[in-house]
């Protein structure tokens, strides 16, 4: 195994093409090489990227952890275990339905609140357990579904032995955004020695802990110091594992990688880059005074992508009305095949079933699905509207009425299990690379601009972002610091902090290299 630990702008892409060009030649005709990427748009821009040096052969699979998954674990070998594998919907989670009751319920028998609380969250991770059991079995599956069947799938021997006879070669990118239940699988697949697995990461942009608390399979996050990658590092420390570090950075100033190296627990980096500007902190706390300062010291500098980034979107609701001058917004590009999953899935049907039931064609079934995206684009509804929208567009352009239902599916005991399902946002906004753009600070990982102004929301965050330490950094309990770290690494050119509220300068650190304007 190879762990590649790759800082902000060290050309990470670039590294992991290389070694998908240089495993091409070495890939047996029938075994299959794996690339598993963060977001559909990163598979996207990496097959592009592929295409442009090499002929991609048939046996190369690039994509998501769950499209990457359901491929080599759920379609091949679900079945076994008692689930549909054919005539499938993936949905993006379990509505409310079945677990409503819980809370109120709760509410009125169990007075105290801690324990109140545990119950709560107990009762309805044992319920959307069961829930996502009976839906799998009729064939639609959230998310959360095929990491949990693929991990239970990953813990039978045969299997995994079979989908690492299949795999020749793994890549997976951005690795320290991985949950836990897909990590176990990848060391799954590490233990059978017969797949060459390459791993490209930076512990000091896992932000995502957060997410665990949203997982509807109970999924819990890994304790202090088992975060993945950090694990796969200490493979690598044991000389189990080979360790490569890229240690330039080509997309920052000499000053903002300088400023980045105070709080990295990389291996510093040095900029390709000279020197330009020196990174500074607005003291004014007016959103006028602060986005005046910012554009002109952005011009001065010859910028002409500018982003402004706080941990919360309320910080940026008074920056968003400069966004809107400008006339330049994000743009969201929404995919054709969850718009028609996500309608599909209510109705408790596969996707043949919905188009037999309702003498569908696929081309009315696809244009019910353009004009809903349409009307997304133009802002017209939101995306929890978009199965309701995509039902009136049927009724209106082909008469069909289309039922919505509560689906049930009885258990082991008879008795039956209630579930819905529900879709959210879940897809990549398109920043062009000018103008001014306000985005939180996770939404903006993986992306740059030429100047960043980053807002602190008050005293206590601006001063735990400057002051903060390597040993912070490392702390899997508080994600806040990295969230200050990626914000920071962002910049090319001009990298400016702020904050809502007065702050105390003399309290900053003097090792902080940052000057006031």
């Amino acid at each position: 195994m190879i762990v590649t630990l790759a800082g902000p702008g060290a050309g990470k892409t670039t590294d992991l093409i290389r070694q998908i060009i240089a495993a091409i030649p070495e890939l047996k005709t029938n075994r299959e090489a794996a690339v598993i990427t963060y977001t559909n748009a990163s598979a996207d821009d990496l097959k592009k990227k592929l295409k442009r040096e090499i002929n991609l052969p048939h046996n190369l699979f690039i994509g998501t952890i769950h499209s990457f998954l359901f491929r080599y674990y759920i379609q091949p070998f679900a079945q076994e275990k008692g689930y549909r594998t054919g005539n499938t919907v993936i949905v993006e989670k379990l509505s409310d339905d079945g677990v409503d009751w819980v809370d109120k319920w709760a509410s009125e028998k169990i007075t105290d609140t801690f324990k109140r609380k545990i119950f709560i969250n107990s009762k309805k991770g044992a319920i959307r357990n069961r829930q996502i059991e009976a839906a799998a079995k009729k064939g639609i599956y959230t998310y959360d579904a095929i990491i949990k069947i693929s991990k239970i799938l990953s813990e039978d021997s045969e299997i995994s032995k079979a989908i690492s006879n299949r795999l020749q070669f793994l890549f997976v990118d951005e690795y320290q955004d991985i949950d836990k239940y897909g990590h176990n699988i990848v060391m799954s697949l590490l233990k059978k020695k017969n797949t060459e697995i390459s791993l490209v990461g930076d512990p000091d942009q896992s932000i995502y802990r957060f997410r665990y608390g949203q997982s509807q399979i109970g999924e819990l996050a890994p304790k202090d110091g088992k975060q993945p990658l950090r694990e796969m590092i200490a493979l690598c420390e044991s000389n189990k594992a080979e360790k490569r570090e890229l240690l330039v950075n080509h997309r920052s100033s000499k000053e903002i990688v300088n400023f980045a190296n105070r709080y990295g627990t990389l291996t510093n980096q040095t900029a390709e880059k000279g020197n330009l500007c020196p990174v500074m902190m607005i003291t004014d706390i007016s959103p006028a005074d602060i986005y005046r300062k910012f554009s002109d010291i952005g011009k001065k500098y010859d910028c002409k992508s500018y982003y402004i980034l706080a941990k919360k979107n309320k910080t940026l609701e008074s920056y968003s009305k400069f966004t809107l001058e400008t006339n330049i917004t994000g743009i969201k590009e929404y995919d054709l095949n969850q718009i028609i999953d996500s309608f599909v899935a209510v109705s408790g049907l596969s996707r043949r079933e919905f188009i037999d039931a309702y003498e569908f064609s696929r081309l009315q079934l696809r244009r019910v699905a353009v004009g809903t995206r349409i009307a997304l684009e133009k802002k017209d509804i939101s995306y929890e509207d978009s199965a309701r929208f995509c039902k009136d567009l049927a009724r209106d352009l082909y008469g069909k009425n289309i039922i919505f239902k509560r689906d049930t599916t009885p258990d082991e005991k008879g008795k039956n299990i209630v579930y819905g399902f529900e879709s959210s946002d879940g897809n990549d906004e398109i920043i062009k690379d000018y103008g001014i753009h306000c985005l939180s600070i996770h939404k903006s990982k993986g992306l740059e601009a030429d100047a960043v102004l980053v807002i602190a929301q008050n005293e206590k965050e601006f001063m735990k972002w400057l002051n903060m330490t390597k040993s912070n950094m490392k702390s899997d309990a508080d994600e806040d610091y990295r969230l200050g770290y990626v914000a920071f690494t962002r910049a090319r050119k001009v990298l400016i902090i702020a904050c809502s509220d007065k702050v105390d300068i003399s309290n900053i650190k003097k090792s902080v290299k940052i000057e006031a304007v």
